[in-house]
């Protein structure tokens, strides 16, 4: 059996992860998982909206554990001590709008964006709340709703050698709820499976073992489609007849200089990795923004850690909030000066908020009736905040938005019908999205 997900030992507060991990029987004596992310992918040029789409691409930035709004996009330094926190706040290029000290290099590029304050749900709890902001399902025990990377990967389908979806370092993340649900394994995303920061960065499936070549490779693979169509006698399925179509794609990824030259992260200038930040999240938005350029249609970048119930100032100053701040703001301007903003939306949110009131560990804890999230590219107005919270930054004032609504937006912009039905494990229709529709501030 093969896994399609590695197991990682960063773990939120609660202790759990997605219980049972999609797993699949491996087809190839070379040990390639890409073969099951391309089987069942023959309809995936499903309809999409009359219009041409606003976003070609979309990167999803994932802070995986809850990002604290005070220390990030939303601080109050009026706020009383033992809510506002241990960081000033900054004046941003938006006029009005302050960020938190520790972002300076966003507080430069905020008139790019459009920030969301208030993004509000009422799951308080890591998994329930991935699962609710990812798939826009409330979480139900009897089935796992696809998140929309899955969604679109199925919707539209890839385009060129590389798989519609890609996790960026690995596909287990948010609790495991950033996968194909009752979808077919296919639809999960392609994980990376390594660091891009390391010196010795490779991607699974693309960069072959050390010491096997290409032409050995082709021999196994002859072997395989020779098996499979032994199989194919007695196994008289849609499934098996298309099984060799699939492995000979797959083996097209393994010998795909584009493939190879896409996730080949060392090509770029030293200068620009060093603007990215030398860091796993930093480069791994440069390798999202090398995917979005090679025709990925949704990719994740994850950055864990988040959960700071203890030591949340610490934990922001030195390893949490510099690391995204220069990921972020580099990547909207490495887009737009590639002219790939424009068709490409980027995202950065997590699962909820923080808590306004600091507790007696000096962290914050879960809070899930306000969140930040920023929005930039794919036609989205640059320049706009988007609700208003309390001054101790714990409730929506004003205009407040939800998950569904998140994903609505998500999808609209990449021309994904999201009223259309699938049909369920138990033979029933059930919609893409449970409610919601697009933000209309958004554009």
């Amino acid at each position: 059996m093969l896994d399609l997900m590695h197991r990682t030992p960063a773990r939120n507060c609660e202790g759990v992860s997605r219980r049972d991990f999609v797993r699949v029987g491996g087809l190839s004596a070379f040990g390639l998982s890409l073969p099951q992310l391309l089987e069942a992918r023959a309809a995936a040029a499903a309809a999409k909206d009359a219009k041409e789409p606003r976003a070609h691409s979309v990167i999803l930035l994932w802070m995986d554990g809850g990002p604290p709004q005070h220390e990030t996009f939303d601080p109050k330094p009026d706020a009383p001590a033992d809510m506002r926190g241990e960081f000033g706040a900054i004046p941003s290029s938006l006029s009005g709008l302050q960020v938190s000290e520790l972002m300076p290099r966003m507080a430069k590029v905020m008139h790019h964006v459009t920030l969301v304050k208030t993004m509000q749900h009422n799951e308080g709890a890591h998994e329930r709340a991935n699962h609710k902001v990812l798939t826009g399902w409330t979480p139900n025990p009897a089935i796992v709703y696809p998140a929309m990377g899955s969604v679109v990967s199925r919707e539209i389908g890839p385009k060129g050698a590389l798989p519609p979806y890609v996790a960026i370092p690995r596909g287990d993340f948010a609790s495991g709820y950033a996968q194909a649900g009752y979808l077919e394994a296919s639809n999960n995303p392609f994980s990376v499976g390594s660091d891009p920061n390391s010196d010795t960065f490779s991607v699974r499936d693309v960069t072959l073992p050390k010491g096997m070549q290409l032409d050995r490779v082709g021999r196994r693979r002859e072997l395989l489609t020779a098996m499979d169509g032994l199989f194919r006698r007695f196994e008289k399925t849609q499934e098996a007849s298309a099984r060799s179509e699939f492995l000979t794609r797959a083996y097209d990824i393994i010998s795909s200089p584009e493939a190879k030259k896409a996730f080949d992260i060392k090509t770029e200038p030293a200068a620009l990795r060093d603007r990215y930040g030398r860091t796993s999240f930093g480069q791994g938005c440069l390798l999202a923004r090398r995917m979005v350029e090679a025709g990925v249609r949704f990719v994740t970048v994850a950055f864990g850690g988040w959960d700071t119930h203890s030591d949340n100032f610490k934990s922001c100053k030195d390893r949490l909030v510099p690391p995204s701040d220069m990921g972020l703001a580099t990547l909207i301007e490495d887009l737009k000066e590639r002219g790939l903003l424009d068709t490409t939306l980027v995202v950065w949110m997590g699962e909820f908020g923080r808590t306004p009131k600091i507790n007696a560990l000096a962290g914050r804890d879960h809070w899930p009736q306000t969140a930040c999230a920023v929005f930039a590219g794919a036609g989205v107005p640059a320049g706009q905040v988007l609700g208003k919270t309390d001054a101790q930054g714990g409730s929506p004032l004003d205009w407040k938005t939800s998950p569904m609504d998140v994903c609505a937006t998500l999808y609209g912009r990449l021309g994904v019908d999201y009223n259309r039905q699938y049909i369920s494990p138990q033979n029933r229709p059930i919609r893409i999205l449970d409610e919601g529709e697009p933000i209309r501030e958004l554009g």
